[in-house]
């Protein structure tokens, strides 16, 4: 049996990438490390069969020098490269990459320059003015490194919904693997699918209590006792996990209650009078006659009033998707890998969007560029067919709410506006350059309304009801965008476009063939919203998407 999983080798090689990038300028090398762990996160099969037998240094992006490393992390569990790297430097240094706009090169010049390798040590060094005195920083970079301090600060010890997955994942499969278990699932905020999570929980049904208690000690690290069946435990030297023990008969009421939230168990004891015994929540929910409501539906007890169960939007239910990148501009993957992994995924339709020319910093396209595209594009459509290939563009909204292109964005099937740039301006200011840029008779998509990026950036503030009012009055639709760090719209917000009649659409926002199944993450939004497939653009039939596009139906490819 292997030591490790690719989930555990992916994230030893992104470290280990980390670490590299801190010692070595060349970023070349720390690249490879990074693309060898998303290779790795993408294989499919058994892992430890395909390290075994060497097939693995047939995949792309794992070679020679880093296919010795995965053997011997799957063999061993460990990494004596990452052991030696580790020891170069303190723990907390990346605990440095919580600074918005901190990345490692600069992290790496901190530290050899001024010898600051934790959040307190560079504080100290912006309080006291040394930043300011380094190449590449200045007076107000060190400001905004001192303001953005604070905000890390305030968001340790959180972590995105990604992280608490893949924890809980391994975790879960640990803990199955005990005899004495006879069911465990992920619950907390990770099952309600919130956004940003503290920690994470595990719901465990055994009739051997003591035997689960003395093997989950081995499991993870600073194991403790909360109360006779609580323990809690950490995980991976940074994520809190609790484990809740039942028995198999009340597995059912543990569930529930350890999902969470508190408002809603507390309003369902209150409508269902007691926990009954059960070995399931279908099972719970049918003896307190009450339709069941998905757990992403639970942060409130809204839903407990119902009188049947919510049919919430499905992965399964998205037939095509927009907001794909390429090589073209900053995507990975090329136009003939992003079209083939779309088909494989069982899409009628997908929209290429690569960046417009004012997003220079991410590649975006020359017109001349855009017709280079295009002709690439009907090269390969005849591969996918029947899935349907629009040519679109993420196009910025500037400063002034034009869009970029103006009139030459004729050219295209869709367009995502988006704001890529003055993320500051006021809540006015931006809300009438969004504003502005919906009147653009080409718009087809308003791109992550907020760009916010989750624990990093705040997004920028707009009146949300005079955009869902124009968005409805122009039939512009909103995107979910599917990003596991935008997740933007935030979902506290959706309810409020719908009542207004505007349209969803859940994008990936993808720059890679694995980023693709961001629609999944963008479903985990329209769930906590309370929104049905009805609800959502790209659930709609090729048909219907075309005629809604305005393009004629008669061809794989638009005219």
């Amino acid at each position: 049996m292997a030591a490790a999983d690719k989930w555990t080798v992916a994230r030893t090689l992104d470290e280990i990438g980390q670490y590299v990038a801190l010692n070595d300028p060349n970023r070349f090398k720390a690249r490879a490390f990074e693309r060898a762990a998303r290779a790795v996160e993408a294989l499919a099969g058994d892992f430890g069969e395909l390290v075994a037998s060497g097939r693995i240094y047939s995949t792309a992006g794992i070679g020679k020098s880093i296919g010795p490393m995965i053997a011997e992390i799957v063999q061993t569990g460990r990494s004596r490269y990452l052991e030696e790297l580790r020891a170069q430097y303190p723990p907390a240094i990346f605990d440095l990459l919580k600074i918005p706009g901190l990345g490692l090169t600069k992290i790496a010049v901190l530290h050899s320059q001024v010898g600051i390798a934790s959040l307190d040590e560079l504080e100290t060094a912006a309080r006291e003015g040394r930043l300011a005195k380094l190449r590449g920083f200045g007076a107000k970079t060190q400001a905004r490194i001192l303001e953005n301090i604070g905000k890390a600060r305030r968001r340790e010890s959180q972590f995105l919904l990604p992280v608490g997955l893949e924890a809980g994942e391994w975790l879960r499969q640990r803990v199955a693997a005990i005899d004495e278990v006879a069911d465990t699932e992920v619950v907390g905020s990770v099952r309600r699918r919130l956004e940003v999570i503290r920690n994470v929980n595990l719901a465990i049904a055994t009739n051997n209590a003591a035997a689960v208690r003395r093997a989950l000690a081995g499991i993870v690290d600073r194991f403790e006792a909360i109360d006779e069946n609580t323990f809690k435990g950490t995980a991976r030297r940074e994520i809190d996990v609790l484990f809740h023990l039942s028995n198999v008969k009340d597995f059912g009421a543990t569930l529930l209650r350890t999902t969470g939230s508190a408002d809603f168990v507390s309003a369902f004891v209150e409508k269902a009078g007691r926990f009954s015994a059960a070995r399931t929540e279908q099972e719970l929910f049918e003896k307190a006659g009450i339709p069941f409501v998905d757990p992403e539906r639970r942060e409130s007890a809204d839903d407990l009033g119902r009188k049947k169960r919510v049919r919430l939007v499905e992965p399964s239910d998205l037939r095509g998707t927009f907001h794909v990148h390429t090589t073209f501009s900053d995507g990975r993957n090329t136009v003939r890998e992003m079209l083939m992994a779309s088909r494989q995924r069982g899409f009628d339709y997908v929209g290429l969007s690569d960046h417009s020319k004012a997003a220079y910093y991410a590649g975006g396209l020359s017109e001349d560029r855009v017709r280079e595209q295009h002709r690439e594009i009907d090269e390969h459509a005849g591969e996918v067919a029947p899935m349907r290939v629009f040519r679109g563009t993420e196009a910025d909204i500037l400063p002034d709410g034009t869009m970029d292109y103006g009139a030459g964005l004729a050219m295209f099937d869709f367009v995502v506006a988006s704001v890529h740039s003055r993320f500051n301006m006021p809540r006015d200011e931006m809300t009438a350059r969004v504003l502005h840029a919906m009147d653009d008779p080409h718009v087809t998509f308003i791109g992550h309304l907020t760009g916010r990026l989750l624990l990093s950036r705040d997004g920028y503030t707009v009146d949300y009801d005079r955009i869902f009012d124009k968005a409805a009055e122009r039939a512009i639709i909103i995107e979910v965008n599917g990003n596991p760090r935008r997740l933007d719209v935030d979902w506290r917000h959706l309810r409020r476009a719908v009542d207004r009649g505007v349209l969803l659409s859940i994008h990936p926002d993808a720059h890679s063939i694995a980023e693709l199944a961001h629609v999944i993450s963008g479903t985990w939004v329209a769930r906590k919203a309370g929104l049905s497939p009805r609800q959502i653009f790209n659930t709609r039939s090729l048909e219907e998407v075309t005629e809604f596009l305005g393009l004629s139906p008669l061809s794989p490819l638009s005219p």
